[in-house]
């Protein structure tokens, strides 16, 4: 499919802020499509920046390191536009970038139907920083958290001294991250605050293509994962085995989703963004506000969900409270 300008125009203008005179590095694999390659290349240099597209390994776990090469190479550019098919945003050599002032916009799996009008991409991300800022600081506020789905699940934990993280797709400022078409806000529960049951019935990100067909229980216990119960959890438990690392078991971040032209689809980042979803995390925590470093970050999304932070609801089914 042609992929419109429109939504090229969003991403390279609203959300990166490409000027002429920049060096902006595209990271890929394999398994990354051409067309949106070449689409956001031409765009690129159309606005008189230098375009650099680096392919790397596949990676079959989310949050693996580039080599050191494409990172130094993330480190001297402008900006930067992920869209390998695993997510690495989490990743030392990004956060080493951003830290150099790197403006950064993780953008994996992304596919042309992504950029359609009326789509995820097609959004006024500007309008929905308000939005996405409000409920982020409603969560840096809070003490504790209770999420509950109509599905079963009902988890709470502990959110006191967190900083709430709002990504609204904007990256525009110097040493800016973001993930369009995500649009989330949430933070990293105290490590060991979280117990109950999480019912994931929308999808594991990056663990095989979705959405999910049968939903699948995971059991926590003190902010660890304890049991996983039903449907595909090969997915989740494949994934975890590959990792090799016990930190995994840590629930890493809480986030619901905001934007209004989300759906649960196929495409990781189009499902987390949708408005109503919530997803939770296990592993690596500390780009999230937390203190775990382990080797990934697994994302686990649930449909139409409700968020109560200190007893006020903030979601409720999938809806924003009044």
């Amino acid at each position: 499919m042609n992929i419109p300008e429109r939504t090229i125009a969003n991403v390279l203008d609203r959300c990166l802020g490409v000027s002429r005179d920049e060096d902006v590095v595209i990271l890929t694999d394999a398994l990354t499509d051409a067309s949106v390659v070449a689409s956001l290349r031409m765009g690129i240099e159309l606005r008189g920046a230098r375009c650099v597209t680096a392919v790397l390994e596949t990676f079959a776990r989310p949050g693996s390191e580039p080599p050191r090469s494409v990172a130094g190479l993330l480190s001297s550019c402008d900006a930067a536009i992920e869209l390998t098919s695993t997510f690495i945003g989490s990743s030392r050599a990004r956060q080493d970038a951003t830290a150099k002032g790197v403006r950064y916009l993780a953008m994996p799996a992304i596919e042309p139907d992504t950029f359609r009008i009326g789509g995820p991409l097609d959004v006024d991300f500007d309008a929905l920083r308000d939005v996405t800022e409000t409920v982020a600081a409603r969560w840096e506020k809070a003490s504790t958290f209770r999420m509950t789905t109509r599905a079963g699940t009902d988890l709470t934990g502990s959110v006191a001294g967190r900083k709430g993280r709002a990504l609204h797709g904007i990256a525009r400022t110097s040493g800016a991250y973001m993930a369009p078409p995500d649009i989330e806000a949430g933070t990293a529960p105290v490590e060991g605050s979280t117990n109950g049951i999480a019912v994931i019935d929308a999808d594991f990100l990056f663990m095989g293509r979705g959405p999910i067909r049968e939903p699948v229980a995971l059991h926590f216990k003190d902010g660890h994962l304890v049991a996983v119960e039903g449907g595909e959890r090969h997915r989740l438990l494949d994934m975890i085995d590959l990792c090799q690392d016990e930190l995994m078991s840590n629930l890493a971040e809480i986030s619901v989703g905001l934007n209004p032209n989300g759906r649960v689809c196929g495409v990781a980042m189009e499902t987390e963004s949708t408005l109503g979803s919530a997803h939770l995390a296990l592993g690596n925590s500390i780009a999230y506000g937390g203190t775990v470093a382990a080797v990934a970050h697994l994302d686990c999304v649930m449909r139409d969900a409700t968020l109560e932070l200190d007893g006020t609801p903030v979601l409720v089914e999938g809806k924003l409270a009044e």
